[in-house]
């Protein structure tokens, strides 16, 4: 994947890692231009880990003057770039050609107006266990 299109999808993604891991790869970019001289835009995402951390040690309070200790582990994220080949930029221009042709065929079909629902099934009662219980 270009590092481009992966800070991209970062950007929008709502989910609570998302931020962290921006961070790492926009880190990345700039450790890879900076020591070593390599092209920015020309950078994919060769591989990406996660690894054990450190640990934090905090004391938890018992009862009856007791304490134990209570253990935080963290984890650390790796994020290998390499520049990239004529060729895999050639296939990956390829590729992105053709996702957006399938995207403007299904873009062209009608599409039914679907409701999205709020609250999802399982949080509401049934109907007869209201009625029994009111």
């Amino acid at each position: 994947m270009r590092l481009e299109d992966g800070l991209l999808q970062l950007q929008v993604t709502v989910k609570r890692a998302a931020k962290t891991v921006y961070r790492v790869i926009h880190s990345a970019r700039a450790n890879a231009a900076h020591n070593h001289g390599l092209d920015p835009d020309k950078l994919i995402v060769e591989e990406a880990f996660v690894g054990k951390g450190l640990y934090l040690k905090r004391l938890s309070y018992h009862d009856k003057g007791r304490c134990g200790v209570m253990v935080r582990p963290r984890c650390r994220l790796t994020v290998v770039v390499r520049e990239a080949t004529a060729e895999e930029e050639a296939k990956i221009a390829k590729l992105r050609v053709s996702n957006y042709k399938k995207l403007t065929r299904k873009e062209r079909q009608l599409m039914p107006h679907r409701l999205i629902e709020v609250s999802p099934r399982w949080a509401r009662k049934r109907k007869e266990e209201a009625g029994t219980t009111a």
